[in-house]
Parts: structure tokens; C-alpha cells; sequence
């Protein structure tokens, strides 16, 4: 990956599943834009649960089960990179998934392929803040049966947290309490926001943030 930053910049959400990542960075985005910051939401998707719904109206339990690992991982990759390619001219964008998500399920499932999915994400740029939203596997697994769109049992989480843990990348996260209230989650993604801003690592204009800039 790019070690530049973007024309504008990104904060990217990433996390296990469960954890809130399109809850709140679709918070963090409404935030900002009530404070006269012109950031953009996008969900960066890699197209898993299209696949899976596939999968299972040919009797096969999932995006894995039927491409196998190696073609998942690669038809995954490909639709994440296309997805974040198109969002990436915004001045600010809030990123709903990375490109270390899809690093991280790799590692995780087909880890020879990772050398590949990497490759295929050249050029994608480092986000000026990349918030892991940290959840206990056991919850986060709770919270997805409760959603009732898919199921995530908890070794897979587990597997998919150590992954997300061993990338090299992992050492410029910033980990964020996600248990508690989405609001109690939002103030602490908002203090770390806040700093960002008020350093001025952003690298475009904003207006003044000073306002619920405080140290929360």
C-alpha cells in the first residue's frame, strides 16, 4: 500500500464483524458534516454477502464454500479495490471497511493468497486514521444474530480479531472501546477525530473546529 495520502484524506473504520463499523462511521460522517466538514460515507464492501446468498440458494453454505478459498479471497479483493477506487476523490472520506479488512479475512482463510491481495490493492492510499473498532468475539457474535442477516460464530471471530492483530499495518491502528452505547462508542472515536483535526494532519482546509473540539 501507498504510504501518501490521499487528495483529500480517509478515516477508516475496520473491525470483526459485530463491532459496529457502519454504525459509526456513518455517525462519525453526519457529525462532521454538522460541523461544516465536508466528509463523504462509504462503505467499502467486498461483495461477501452477494456471494453468499448465491452460495446458499445453490445449497452451499457461503461465498467459501462455493468459489473455495483461493477465488473467494481473490473475487472479494477485487470488488473491495473497485469499491474504494471510486470513493477515494472525496476532500474527506469515512470509510466503512479498508483495505486491511480484506487483508485480515484472507490471512485468516487462505493466507497464500495474501502476497495477491495486496498486489491487487496497490495504490490504494494509508488513511490518515485508521480506528479498530475492539469487541469481545462473544459479543460481537451476539449482536450479529441479533442483526439476522448473517451468522459469524465465535472461533471465526476470534480467528478473524488475531488476524486483524498479526497484519504489519496493526501497529498504526488506533483501538477503540467499541462495547457500551453507540453513543459512549462515538465520543470516543470523536477524540481521537478531534485530534486529527485540531493537528491539522488532514492535509485540506477546514473551517474552524474548535467548537466540540475538547478534550472529551
Amino acid at each position: 500500500m501507498d504510504d501518501s495520502q490521499p487528495p483529500g484524506a480517509v478515516i477508516a473504520l475496520v473491525g470483526i464483524d459485530g463491532a459496529g463499523k457502519t454504525t459509526q462511521a456513518r455517525r462519525l460522517t453526519s457529525r462532521l458534516v454538522e460541523r461544516g466538514i465536508p466528509a463523504d460515507y462509504h462503505l467499502a464492501a467486498s461483495g461477501r454477502r452477494v456471494l453468499s446468498n448465491v452460495a446458499k440458494r445453490l445449497g452451499r453454505g457461503d461465498s467459501v464454500a462455493l468459489l473455495g478459498p483461493r477465488t473467494a479471497m481473490r473475487a472479494e479483493a477485487a470488488m473491495r479495490r473497485l469499491n474504494l477506487s471510486w470513493s477515494l476523490r472525496s476532500d474527506l472520506l469515512i470509510a466503512d471497511r479498508y483495505s486491511y479488512c480484506q487483508y485480515a479475512r484472507t490471512r485468516m482463510l487462505c493466507p497464500e493468497v495474501e502476497p495477491w491481495v495486496r498486489k491487487a490493492m496497490n495504490g490504494i492510499p494509508r488513511p490518515a486514521l485508521t480506528l479498530f473498532l475492539e469487541m469481545p468475539p462473544e459479543l460481537a457474535s451476539e449482536r450479529v444474530a441479533v442483526r439476522g442477516i448473517d451468522d459469524e460464530p465465535v472461533d471465526r471471530l476470534r480467528a478473524l480479531d488475531a488476524a486483524y492483530r498479526e497484519l504489519p499495518e496493526s501497529r498504526d491502528f488506533t483501538f477503540v472501546d467499541a462495547t457500551g452505547t453507540a453513543d459512549e462508542v462515538s465520543v470516543r472515536i470523536d477524540a481521537w477525530v478531534d485530534k486529527l483535526l485540531a493537528g491539522g494532519e488532514l492535509g485540506v482546509e477546514f473551517p474552524d473546529t474548535d467548537e466540540g473540539g475538547d478534550d472529551r
